[in-house]
């Protein structure tokens, strides 16, 4: 890309015309770092060359700046170089000193020499990057510039801006010549990006190129170190205003410099990437020393203290008294603004930099709050301060059961149940930790006492139960008053109380207002809306979004972030693939490894549930019903019998009903319908439904006109339309794609497979086929899961199966009495 530089170019030419007529002339092109100097004078070099003129150039650097006689040398043609006076004074020893008599010598010698060649055709002198001019060659030219009248020479010199600038004494030298003048080579003005280019041709270039990163880079290590430290200075402040004061010195010449080079605009601001990358050259440890300052510098001057803390967190080794204090403010102004990611980052170094051991314990209770609200996998490294705190009596309040929650989700329950007995006496907080417990890890209700921990013998049982009227309360407070003060989790359960309750519209409702604020600001949040949502589209039939919400529920957040909840997204994932046909996805979410602390809380029931129904839709009646029964023993023993919220009757009823016992069948649905009452129209409507299934014909037209009715008021179309099915006598799941039954294999082939397994491939293979996971076959052979996992990809290449579904059902004959009911994991 060719830089046009007419202006400039007609001035040249019009001093070569002033050098041919006889007047020498003097001129000195100034401009920014790579602003296009040493091209211009290329261009004029060929035009004056084209116009008969003799052109000498030398170009000046840094790095030769103390070699005496370097510019000249380059400068002069091989017949000067032939002049013994000459050579000899190149020759020069670096670290001696010329003499002022060795040094007119020369000049003369000099002199005498270009002007000879001056004398047979004009000549041009072109020097580049004259700053960096060694003194002697410098020298030698004011020599010449002093006799230039009347010769046809024309100098030509550049120069940079501001640090490289030529020297005061050589300036005003050149200046009062006659024919002196000054050219200024200026960025562009007219272009694209020139926010980011500053008009400077050669980032312009780069960018056109595609390459304005190394071109930018160039820049600044042609630029003064000076000029590179101001700028990087304005990247740490944001602006020149208090660059001199950051640095301790003056800056004028630098800022004059970074204009000359577009580096900085009119109003002395930089590109947020020029800066960053000048500020990207300095060592971290000159980097951090500007932070450093201009954290004390920031902090003096009363700035905000996320401004102030924004420098801390780049200053390593900067700890004055008052960093606690502003970055603990710095954290509480990030949270107001929804941006809890930058709290984490000011609070832990709060933690890190006070002395204070209660304020310590304070950050790390607000620090595991915090992480839990971005992802519950990130605030287990902020758990264990907070344990000790509570062993030794130090945490109290409401710092306790947060901790118990954390504790509680992350399937450290015997941690947990520790906090909670050190809430001894503490009415307000054992009762929410025994509202935990009862609604969400019921399974380890009875393992605590809260009589006993309560107050002057109070009975336990007294902590408020869930209700749809104290759901919506929460949910308001939440939504409108006090959302930082109710975590993610109590919004959660208020939801699912309003799910439980049947009220879908309510909790859809509420559920979209709180995924629009929490959009940015808590995965967690998101995730567990996610999870919500899901559960809601299952209960109204629409199997893609329940399949969709479920998956980002997933998505959003970590399988160590869910912990024990897992088991709610995976549920509704499960149960929205077998209702899809997609068979082979559900098997592999089916056999996914999930927390055997899961089975003590409720995300435990709706897991086995679907796993049931997983088992049911590939023909294993026996391990479904097992699952099935499994459900109701646990709710039994929780005291959570609820069909609203696991149907689990009616699932096993139908379960009872593949097996071919249909008075089974019934008595489940018989008790289900008790329960449900006319509360939950959806509960009653599948049980009508799977009781029409299990009735004679002439009975099954009124139970299926009640079931539709009941399924329509409640919107749950997948029911109604597996209620309807048993009209026309198609009772197939109705599903987009149904799955094709494998063929059955031949009993002998089956038999002849079976005698391939080894005695332990078979027991381990038998309690798999009855719905036991891997650790709960470990637990009861007596032997460890990596055997167990060894026994089975032993079996299913004994058997040409690739997965745990494929396992012949004949195997269940072989299971040791207590399979059936077992607790799967």
């Amino acid at each position: 890309m060719q830089i046009a530089r007419d202006e400039q170019l007609a001035a040249l030419k019009a001093r070569l015309a002033d050098a041919e007529s006889g007047r020498g002339t003097i001129t000195v092109l100034s401009g920014g770092v790579a602003c296009g100097k040493t091209t211009l004078l290329s261009r004029f070099a060929g035009l004056a060359e084209d116009a008969g003129a003799r052109v000498l150039r030398a170009g000046c650097a840094r790095a030769e700046q103390g070699l005496p006689f370097g510019a000249l040398a380059q400068l002069l043609p091989a017949a000067a170089l032939a002049d013994e006076q000459i050579l000899k004074a190149l020759d020069h020893d670096p670290d001696s000193v010329v003499a002022e008599n060795d040094l007119l010598r020369v000049s003369r010698a000099v002199g005498s020499a270009l002007f000879a060649l001056a004398a047979d055709q004009p000549l041009v002198l072109l020097l580049d990057d004259a700053q960096y001019c060694d003194a002697p060659s410098m020298a030698c030219l004011l020599y010449l510039v002093r006799r230039l009248g009347g010769r046809r020479v024309a100098l030509v010199l550049t120069e940079g801006a501001g640090p490289l600038s030529l020297g005061p004494a050589v300036r005003a030298e050149l200046s009062r010549q006659p024919h002196f003048q000054a050219l200024s080579v200026d960025p562009l003005t007219t272009g694209n990006d020139l926010a980011l280019t500053g008009g400077n041709p050669q980032l312009v270039r780069g960018l056109a190129e595609g390459r304005f990163d190394e071109a930018l880079l160039d820049c600044l290590h042609r630029a003064a170190p000076s000029t590179v430290e101001v700028l990087s200075g304005i990247a740490v402040l944001g602006s020149a205003a208090d660059v001199a004061e950051l640095l301790g010195r003056e800056v004028d010449a630098d800022l004059l410099a970074l204009r000359a080079s577009g580096l900085l605009d009119a109003t002395d601001h930089a590109h947020p990437d020029v800066a960053a990358a000048a500020l990207g050259t300095l060592s971290p440890v000159a980097a951090a020393d500007l932070h450093e300052r201009a954290a004390v510098l920031t902090h003096t001057a009363g700035a905000a203290p996320e401004v102030v803390a924004g420098h801390l967190l780049r200053a390593p080794h900067l700890r004055p008294d008052w960093a606690a204090a502003v970055l603990t403010d710095a954290a509480d102004a990030a949270l107001r603004d929804q941006r809890p990611a930058d709290a984490v980052r000011y609070l832990e170094l709060a933690r890190d930099t006070t002395t204070d051991p209660a304020h310590r314990l304070d950050l790390a209770s607000l620090l595991a709050r915090v992480t839990w609200r971005l992802d519950p996998g990130q605030s287990t490294r902020h758990l264990e301060p907070l344990v000790s705190a509570a062993r030794d009596g130090r945490l109290t309040g409401r710092d306790s059961t947060d901790l118990v929650g954390y504790l509680l989700w992350q399937g450290k329950h015997e941690e947990a149940l520790a906090t909670i007995r050190g809430l001894a006496g503490d009415a307000q907080q054992l009762a929410q930790a025994e509202l935990w417990l009862s609604t969400t890890y019921p399974g380890l209700k009875r393992r605590i006492r809260f009589d006993q921990l309560l107050p002057g013998g109070q009975p336990a049982g007294t902590s408020p139960r869930p209700t749809v009227l104290g759901a919506e309360h929460l949910l308001q407070r939440s939504q409108f008053g006090e959302r930082d003060q109710i975590a993610p989790q109590e919004e959660f359960g208020a939801l699912l109380t309003l799910v439980y309750a049947g009220r879908l519209d309510a909790a859809a409702h509420w559920g979209r207002l709180h995924h629009l604020r929490l959009r940015t600001t808590s995965r967690t949040g998101q995730a567990l809306l996610a999870a919500v949502r899901a559960e809601i589209a299952m209960r109204q039939g629409e199997l893609t979004v329940a399949h969709r919400e479920a998956s980002e529920a997933l998505r959003v957040l970590s399988e160590r972030g869910w912990g024990v909840g897992i088991g709610f997204p995976l549920a509704n994932l499960l149960l929205a693939l077998i209702g899809m046909g997609r068979m082979d996805e559900a098997a592999e979410i089916a056999e996914r490894p999930v927390p055997q602390a899961m089975f003590d809380t409720r995300f435990g029931l709706h897991y086995v549930h679907a796993r049931g129904h997983y088992s049911l839709a590939i023909g294993r009646h026996q391990a479904a019903l097992a699952d099935f029964l499994f459900c109701g023993e646990l709710m039994h023993q929780w005291g959570l019998d609820q069909p609203s919220v696991v149907p689990w009757r009616s699932s096993a009823a139908q379960a009872w009903l593949e097996l071919g016992n249909r008075g089974q069948a019934r008595k489940l649905l018989d008790a289900q319908l008790a329960l449900a009452g006319q509360d939950h129209p959806r509960v009653r409507g599948i049980s009508l439904r799977v009781l029409a299934a299990a009735s004679d014909p002439g009975q099954r037209p009124q139970l299926v006109a009640e079931a539709v009715k009941l399924l329509e008021s409640c919107g749950d179309r997948l029911e109604r339309t597996k209620a309807l099915q048993l009209l026309t006598g198609d009772r197939r799941q109705p599903t987009p794609r149904t799955p094709r039954p494998k063929p059955a294999r031949p009993a002998s082939e089956v038999a002849r497979g079976l005698d391939k397994l080894s005695e332990s491939e078979s027991r381990v293979a038998a309690l798999a086929v009855c719905g036991c996971s891997n650790r709960e076959i470990a637990g009861k052979l007596y032997i460890t899961v990596s055997t167990v996992e060894q026994h089975l990809t032993r079996t299913y290449r004994k058997l040409g199966i690739k997965r745990r579904c494929d396992l012949p059902i004949e195997l269940q004959t072989l299971a040791i009495p207590s399979s059936q009911g077992v607790r799967s994991a």
